[in-house]
Formats: structure tokens, sequence, C-alpha cells
């Protein structure tokens, strides 16, 4: 080891960040603080001495004669009859400053209160600074805090500061923290209370460097005399409640700056003793509930607290990427000081009796400053994908239908007229058959004793469904219920797919015969009628269990029935994460792409009152999400946000929900047809919902999953029209890992990709449109 190197670890042994943070007082008239002084000065070889008592003395007679412009002289005289024989370094007080080796000589406590003030004048009138002067705050969390009681000091709009963190000063808290490195992995109380002692040595400061708990609320409240106000900065969600809770109860106001959109929060306790906590945001959400989450758990209460219509569109964009790129929610040393300054305002005008009543009030300076501009108030939800042009393929999308008759269409004349009861019962079982995003792509034109059904493409076509290929498999499955259903009745069923040539929106015509006829369906599979009411999506998180080979050799059979098609199982612990990854980055992707993002959040209903109301779309408590995931889906409705997530590489976060979908399953399927032609959909379509119904009837819970094989239909089929470059990009990288992990080629029609699971019964089960809205009989 070299010299200096020792000289080094010698010098950080004895200069390790120590606990001082009071200043020592030495007032030189008093016989014994002079022989401290002076010891002081002899034993402390690195002290620095600061002497500026005749600029202060000075200083100090020009305020007391404002009216006036002295001349040097005159300030000479009123100097020397101020002093009064008293020698200049006898007068006033030296303040030594020990972690730092200062001493200062300063003007004693009532004439540096008066000269340090004097600038407030009018603006805090003499009365108002002597009420302040009378004030108790207390100050919790000490990032944000810290502003807060540097400003309040400045101002000396409070006679007592206490304040408390139980956390060391970090490197990366100095974006927002105005110290200095020295103080690095000095607690932040006392880092803060010397730079308070270095403002204004006399303003009394208490320390809790152990922050505050349930144990010491009381003491922190009450101790030494009740707080006039507390201000709330702590990143402990537990503990911001019970801070309101105690301070209720004691009728002490709480004020929070949330550094986002300049939000001050002011509840007044001291007035309204019932008022509820955090303004009623919370419920009556307990503090050991949330002891305890991680940040990322944190999130949905933090987005209720703060609010989320409120925030910011890159406040919202960083709670994506927390725990993902960053390790907790952001702020700037900007909105830090912005926001310390607004609080310690509110603050004084609330010690200083003004009346300031419980509320949210927002200081946002992007809006004041240039947000005329922008056409729209930053924290408010806007359209998801306002203005995108449709995507190709899908030009045809919001017209409305009309379906047409069935002319043209041959029709067998033994088949049987429908009785109106028959019919319904009939078609009912057709629309409980699923389809992508609960969209319903369905109508039904009951007309010479056929039934035919059309697709409505304006429900069904999205850039995440090529060419509405979705939505015909859809058909399929609804045709499949349809027939199982007149087998029950007694019925023989020919089922004719896409019969009247040119015409896409004909998927099929269906006729009913009561004697044996040519080219009906077979009974093989009639025992799958009973599931049809039973068949639901269950997203719910499972419990890892094994698909036993008989259970998986049933569904292989039901999916075989029709010819053509076939089912491949992904079953083993890699293989299964693989496929978790693949559908995460699907997601991801999904929501990223604008266009997409668009289509997605049409799907989805966000109250129970919009989901009966429209009886079709995915009910957002349908997706089994924990609060957490569901407070990122409501980050996710405004694509500005996932704009910005995009623009900075992010978004792994959109990843996670697919992840955990499989990480309890007992196999993935792929349901698949040998072509893709609209007619091999319709048949996959019938795959399905068997292979769903006999899963259903196994006790299997199913889960579809079809964002990735319908991303790779466009992207193959279609050249990936429509998507971004870089979507394209990235869906071919996933599309190499897929074809590792099924036997599949570009010719391959994927019906369906979809989970299978033991999992508890779903919470809720998606509507339908009633029978009116879709069946029309000519």
């Amino acid at each position: 080891m070299t010299g200096w190197q020792g000289l080094l670890i010698e010098n950080r042994q004895r200069h390790a960040p120590g606990a001082e943070w009071r200043p020592r007082f030495f007032r030189p008239t008093s016989e014994a603080d002079a022989g401290e002084l002076g010891r002081l000065l002899r034993g402390d070889a690195r002290l620095q001495v600061f002497d500026t008592i005749d600029r202060q003395l000075a200083d100090l007679v020009r305020t007391r004669h404002p009216s006036r412009t002295l001349r040097d002289d005159e300030i000479a005289r009123l100097v020397e009859e101020h002093l009064a024989g008293v020698p200049r370094e006898a007068y006033g007080v030296w303040v030594h400053y020990p972690w730092s080796h200062r001493l200062v000589h300063l003007l004693d406590r009532e004439e540096f209160i008066e000269l340090r003030t004097n600038r407030n004048r009018y603006k805090i009138t003499g009365e108002e600074q002597e009420r302040l002067a009378g004030r108790r705050v207390g100050v919790i969390g000490l990032s944000v805090g810290q502003s807060v009681a540097l400003t309040m000091a400045l101002e000396r709009s409070a006679g007592e500061l206490r304040i408390a963190d139980f956390d060391h000063l970090e490197l990366s808290n100095m974006n927002r923290i105005r110290t200095g490195v020295h103080n690095l992995d000095v607690p932040k109380v006392y880092a803060t209370a010397r730079e308070i002692a270095e403002l204004d040595p006399f303003l009394e400061v208490r320390c809790f460097p152990d922050g505050v708990t349930a144990d010491s609320m009381d003491r922190f409240l009450l101790e030494g005399g009740k707080l006039d106000l507390v201000v709330d900065e702590c990143d402990s969600l537990d503990i911001k409640l019970l801070i309101r809770h105690r301070a209720r109860a004691h009728r002490i106001p709480v004020l929070m700056d949330t550094s986002d959109r300049g939000l001050i929060d002011v509840e007044r306790f001291d007035l309204e003793g019932d008022r509820p906590i955090l303004h009623g945001l919370v419920g009556d959400l307990s503090p050991d509930l949330i002891r305890g989450l991680s940040t990322e758990d944190k999130v949905p209460y933090v987005m209720r607290i703060i609010g989320q219509d409120t925030m910011s569109v890159r406040f919202r964009a960083t709670l994506l990427e927390v725990q993902q790129t960053v390790s907790t929610w952001s702020q700037l040393g900007s909105a830090v000081v912005h926001g310390g300054a607004a609080a310690a305002d509110t603050a004084r005008r609330i010690l200083a009796g003004e009346p300031v009543p419980s509320g949210r009030y927002y200081v946002d300076l992007e809006q004041i400053i240039g947000g005329a501009q922008r056409g729209q108030q930053e924290g408010a939800p806007a359209p998801a994908a306002q203005g995108a042009p449709a995507p190709a393929g899908t030009e045809g999308r919001g017209r409305a239908f009309e379906p047409g008759s069935l002319a043209g269409v041959a029709g067998d004349a033994g088949a049987v007229e429908l009785d109106r009861g028959r019919l319904e019962r009939l078609v009912g079982a057709g629309i409980a058959a699923p389809s992508g995003g609960n969209c319903q792509p369905w109508r039904w034109v009951y007309e010479a004793r056929r039934l035919g059904l059309f697709h409505d493409r304006a429900r069904s076509e999205s850039l995440a469904d090529f060419r509405g290929a979705g939505g015909v498999v859809a058909l399929g499955a609804a045709a499949e219920n349809v027939v199982l259903a007149a087998h029950r009745e007694g019925l023989g069923v020919r089922v004719s797919p896409f019969p009247r040539a040119g015409d896409e929106d004909l998927a099929a015509v269906l006729e009913f015969f009561e004697a044996p006829v040519s080219g009906v369906e077979g009974h093989a599979m009639d025992g799958l009628v009973g599931a049809i009411g039973q068949r639901h999506t269950n997203r719910r998180v499972s419990r890892r269990a094994e698909l036993a080979e008989e259970q998986a050799a049933a569904l292989l059979a039901a999916v075989r029935s029709i010819p053509g098609a076939d089912l491949q199982l992904i079953r083993s612990a890699a293989a299964l994460r693989e496929i978790g990854a693949l559908l995460g980055a699907a997601d991801r992707l999904r929501l990223l792409s604008e266009r997409m993002h668009a289509d997605l959040m049409k799907e989805i209903r966000w109250t129970e009152a919009e989901a009966e109301a429209r009886r079709d779309g995915l009910f957002i408590g349908s997706l089994e999400l924990s609060p957490t995931d569901r407070a990122g889906y409501d980050v996710c409705r405004d694509y500005r946000v996932l704009e910005l997530v995009r623009s900075w590489g992010g978004g792994k976060a959109l990843e996670k929900q697919a992840n955990k979908a499989i990480s309890g399953a007992m196999a993935v399927a792929l349901i698949t047809m040998p072509r893709a032609g609209l007619e091999d959909y319709f048949q996959g379509g019938r795959a399905m919902e068997r292979a769903w119904l006999t899963a259903t009837q196994l006790g299997i819970a199913v889960y579809p999953m079809a964002t990735l094989p319908y991303m790779f239909a466009r992207l193959i089929r279609g050249h990936g029209e429509g998507m971004e470059p870089e979507t394209v990009v990235a869906a071919r990288a996933l599309r190499e890992r897929y074809v590792r992990l099924f036997d599949v080629t570009d010719a391959t029609a994927e019906i369906l990709l979809f989970r299978l699971s033991l999992a508890d019964p779903a919470s809720t089960r998606s509507l339908r449109r009633p029978l009116e809205d879709v069946l029309l009989v000519r």
C-alpha cells in the first residue's frame, strides 16, 4: 500500500459521516463561552473562521433607516452607536459548525432574525411573522420534504421544524435533493438539519433519524407541543395512511406535494374532524393491508392517491417501467423544488390563518407555459389512437352491416320449417360460441327454411386479426353449436360453408331435416351439447398440474374429428417458459403499436354498466387482473403513455401478464388446419369448439391467447401490411423462435393458441347480445 493510500484510509476513518447537526454557540461577553471559544480556536487546526460582523451591522442599521440613503460615514457612526462600546469581536455570537469546521461570527438571535426576515416584510407582515414564529411543523420524508423544509426555513414561516426520515443520502437522490456530495451516506435528517442550521442557526429543529412508525407517530405529532401542520412526503403508503389517521385524531392539518403536475394536496383535519382520509380516494384502506408491499405492488394505490386521470403522461409512462428499467418512480429536481416552494407557500398561509380549504390544487407549469398550444390538458385521458388511419385490410370497419338475403343459394325442398321457439333455441346456442375479444361477428338470417350465417366484418376485423380470419373461426364455432343443438332437437343438419361464389360475407347456410338425407352432419360429437352453456374463457392464474394422457387424447380426438384439423401440445417446463416469453412479447408489440392498441382498447368494457349496456367486448373484470395489473391497464388506456414507453425502448412490464398466465399451465395448445382459406378457418372454428367443449367436460379451463398466430398471419400472408416497420422486424424474430415449438409452415392456418389449466372458477363470464340484435327472420 502506497503512502497516499494509507493517508486516505486514515482520513476516511477520521472523517466518517457523523451525527452532528446542532451548531454550538459562543457569546464572548460570557466568560465561560469566551474560554470555550479560545480552546476551540487553539485546538482545531482545521477550523475556518468567517467574520463579517461589520457588514452585518452595516446592513442592520441601513434597514432601520429605510427612508434615507446613508453615506458610509453615517453608517460607520450608527454602527459605533449601536455597539455602545462593545468590541466587535465580542459582539453577537460565534457559531461553530462542527461537521464543516467552520466558525461564523453572526448577529445574535433577535437581530439576526430581524435582518434575515427584513425582505419578507409586507409579503409577510410583522404580526404574521410573529405568529409564524410560534408554529410547529413536521416534515416526514426528506427527498421532496427537504425542499419544503429548506424553503420554510428561508422564509422562517415556522418557529420549529420536526423532520423525519430513516434513510441515508445516496447519489441517486441527488437529482432532486440540493446538497453537496460530501453528505453522501449521511442520514437525510442530519444532512437537512445541517442545511437549515447553516441558513439559520437559531431555528429550532428536532430530528427523527428512524423516521416515524406506528409506535413513534404520536411522539412526533405531540411531544414538545402539538404540531400545527404535517407535511407528508414519505414513500411508505402505510405511513401515509397512518399519518392521516393520527393527524385527524389530533385535529392537525396535512399537506402533501406529489411532484407531478404541481399537485398540492390539502386535508384540513383541524377544521373537519370527520374528513375522509385522502379525500376518500382509498376508501377505508388500512395501513396494515399495504405494509411491506413492493414498489410495483404500490402502483395501484399510488394511482388512486395521485389520481389516474390527472397524472401527467410522463409519470404514467414511468409507472410502467418501475422495477423494469427504473427501480422506482422518477422525480425531477425542477418539480421537487417547484413543489417544495408551492408546499411551503401553502403551509405558510395555513399557519398564518388564511382561508385554505381542503382540496387538490394544480400548479402545472407544462400546462401554464405553452400548454395552450398542445390543445389538451396533459392529465386528461386521450382517446386511444385518435385520428389513426385505418389499417390496411380493414377499410370497411365501422360501416353499418345489412345482411343480404339468401337469394341465389340453392335450397333443399325437404328442409323443415323451424317455428320461432325452435329457431331461437338453435341461434341461442350459436351465439354462445366464443369470438375474439367477444366481438360476436355474426348476423343470422332465416329465410325460406334456410338459416344463413353472415360475417359482420365491421365487428371482427382489426389489425390483430388479418382479413377477418379470426371472425370466421368464431362463425365456425357458432355453426358447430347450432349443429349440436339441432341434434338435441332431433333434427339433421346440412352445413354449406361459403355457398355463394365470391361472397365472403355469407359464411354458411344451415338446413334442417326430420328425415335422413345425404350430406348431413354426423352424430359422433353429440355428447358435447350439454357443455355449450358451461363453456367460457377462464383467465385466472392457475395452479400447475399435469395434463393426463387420456385428457390429451380426448382433446386430440375432438379436434381431429374435423378433417384436416390437428392439435399440438406444449407441456415441458422449458417449452412453456419459451411460449410464455413469446406471448408476452406479442402483448408488448400489440400495446406499443398505435393501431393495434386502438383495436384492443375498443374491445374493453371498463365498467359493469358499460358491459351490460353493450353486451359485447371484454369486461375488465373478466380479465382476472391483480390490482397492480389492473392499474397497468388503466395506465395503458392512453396511447400517449405507450408512445413514450416505446420511444424509451421500454415496455417489458407489458409482458408480465402473459408470463404469469403460462406459469401455472398444464399445457399450451395450438389448433391448425393445413391451408389458410376461409373455409379452412371456418372448419377450424368447428374443431376449436369441439376441443373447448371437451375441455369443459373434463374440468379443464381454457384461455385463448390468439395475438401471436394472428399477428403472424398478417406478417406472412399480408407481408406485414399495416404494421410499423419495427413491429415487423420484432415479429419476424418471434416467428423464428415460435416455429421451433410448433410444427407449422407459412401455409398453415393457425386457428387458435390457448392455455389449458386447472383454475378456480372465473369471476365473470362474457355477455352476449340479445337475439333480436343478431337474428333477422324474413
